[in-house]
Parts: structure tokens; sequence; C-alpha cells
């Protein structure tokens, strides 16, 4: 009576998607009752670097795995905020579907750098002053950089237009700008730059040869020494394998990675249906051949009839999506 109970709230769709699954392995659902796991997120937290994990900056209560599952999330801010979204998109990829995460936090979360002596509070003399907007905006311009620079002059900005270089290649830690003035005297400038720039994490670790799928990505600011080195575009990563491993955190090598896999028609794979907490396995074969994040139809192994659409998640696995 629970498991239709659960069936009758998933709809029609989910019924007929799951009825066929369970055809072929009686008893295939197992109603359980997944653990809580409560985390709480305050409304401003306090982080030396832009990008932590969650066990920093929330409460995390449950059961010991999922504690220690989930601690080692790793997030990132942008502009100082933390949003409740990127949140929940770190507890997607986090795997943990045996749970039931209850999460409490506002919409949006502010992050603030602690002071010098660790209380929480700024001071004036402790947050860097700000470069010149309009110097960043000028080495951004003659870079054709497509992250953020930041520009810090060594004495005071001279009157005049810029002259010299007539490029920088982005990751260039220090330079003397030119300026020519109504008067055509030149003047120089030191100048010292940090590059950054949006680029993909591994949101768990991900293994030497396992297609990368999105749910293992998510984006982090990084400091950067020489650009096109690492991933920035999930179209650069995802349905590719890695030559090597990837850890939890770390930013992906371009260099590390090879085209993206074809699974062919006619080979057999595993079919998963999830639902809350059931899940549904059975035996299939692709009719369609496809790449890691197509949507293709695959058939239960011993029913011809038995057909439904599944997105490939690796070689050997084909997951329907139930809504």
């Amino acid at each position: 009576m629970k498991m239709m109970y659960a069936l009758r709230r998933g709809g029609l769709r989910l019924f007929c998607i799951l009825a066929a699954l369970l055809a072929v392995i009686p008893g295939a659902f197992a109603a359980q009752r997944a653990a809580e796991v409560h985390i709480t997120v305050p409304s401003v937290i306090y982080m030396q670097d832009a990008a932590f994990t969650l066990g920093e900056a929330a409460r995390i209560e449950g059961p010991v795995q999922a504690r220690a599952a989930l601690s080692s999330l790793i997030l990132s801010t942008s502009g100082g905020v933390l949003t409740r979204d990127e949140v929940l998109q770190a507890l997607r990829a986090s795997g943990l579907n045996d749970f039931r995460v209850e999460l409490r936090m506002p919409v949006r979360v502010r992050v603030e750098t602690p002071g010098p002596e660790g209380n929480g509070t700024e001071t004036p003399d402790y947050r860097p002053q700000p470069s010149d907007t309009s110097l960043s905006a000028m080495v951004k311009s003659i870079s054709a950089w497509n992250g953020d620079v930041e520009v810090t002059a060594v004495g005071s900005i001279p009157q005049g237009r810029l002259v010299e270089p007539a490029s920088i290649v982005p990751g260039t830690p220090a330079a003397t700008l030119r300026f020519q003035d109504d008067r055509g005297r030149v003047r120089s400038l030191s100048v010292r730059m940090t590059w950054t720039q949006n680029v993909l994490v591994a949101a768990r670790t991900i293994q030497r040869d396992v297609p990368i799928r999105r749910r293992d990505l998510m984006t982090r600011s990084m400091k950067i020494t020489r650009p096109g080195v690492y991933a920035v575009d999930p179209a650069e990563a995802v349905g590719h394998v890695s030559r090597k491993a990837v850890k939890q955190g770390e930013p992906i090598p371009l260099e590390f990675l090879t085209g993206p896999s074809q699974v062919k028609k006619g080979r057999k794979v595993t079919i998963v249906a999830r639902y809350g907490g059931l899940t549904a396995t059975a035996d299939g074969v692709l009719l369609e051949s496809g790449s890691p994040g197509d949507l293709v139809r695959v058939r239960r192994s011993d029913n011809r009839k038995a057909v439904v659409k599944g997105y490939i998640v690796d070689e050997n696995t084909v997951e329907v999506r139930v809504q």
C-alpha cells in the first residue's frame, strides 16, 4: 500500500515507466525511510578565500556518513554572495540519494573576509585598496581577456592616453605602461596584475577514463598564470574522459581530456530509474548510439515491447529521469 501510494503521487507516467522495469525484477523497489540531514547556513559567513567547503560555512546534522560527504563539498562565491541555488546545485551533485536533506538558509548569504584578529570584522587598513578601474579596462582591452584582471599601479597614474604596450599576454604578472599627454610628453607607470577567470573544477573526484557528467562539474574563480590551461565551458568537458584522476575541487586541465566516448547501438546496459528514495534497475539494450548526456531509446532485455527513453550516464548505464 505504501509503495502504490508513492507511485500514485508520481503520476501515471511514473507508474508506467517503473512498472515496465519492475516486471523483470520482482521486488526491485524497496521503499525505505530516508535518513534526514539538516543543513543550516547563517545570513553572514566569514571566509578567507572565494572557494570553501560546505562544512566550513554551515552546521550539518545527521548520520556520520552524510556529514562527512557533505562537509567536503566545494562552494564558491562571486561578488561576496553565496546563493541558495548554488548550495542546492552542490547538494544535487553530491550523489547522496539515500538521505533526505533539509536546507535552512536565506536566498542570499553575505560572504565577508575576516579581519586580522579573526573576529569576523573588517578593519579599514586590512582590505586591499581596489585597483583603478580605468587601468583594468585598458589592460583587458589590449589583452583581449574574457576574465577579470586587477591592476595595481606603483605610483600615480599619468595624464594622457596609453601608447605602449600594444598588447599584454594574459597571466603576465607585471608590466610598464607608457602614457602620452597632449604636449607629446611620455611618462611611464609600473603596474602589477592579478588575472582571474571562472574555470570548471571537479564537484567530486573524477576517475580516470570515466566519462565526465555535468553534475561532476562546478565553477570556481581562480588566479590564472597562463590562459587556455583549464576548461571553462561545460562543452569542453562533458562526455570527455580524463587520462588522469582529478580530485574534488581541482580544476579540469584541458591537456588531460580526450574526445567524448560513443556508446554504440546494441550495447547491453543497466537501466536505472529513481523517484525520491525509490530505485529500480533492469537489464537493457541500447536502441540508439550516443554519447554521455544524450537522450536515447532503450528496451528491456527480455521484452522487446518495453521501450523507454533515458539519458546515457556512461557506457554501462542509462538513467530514466522521472519528474
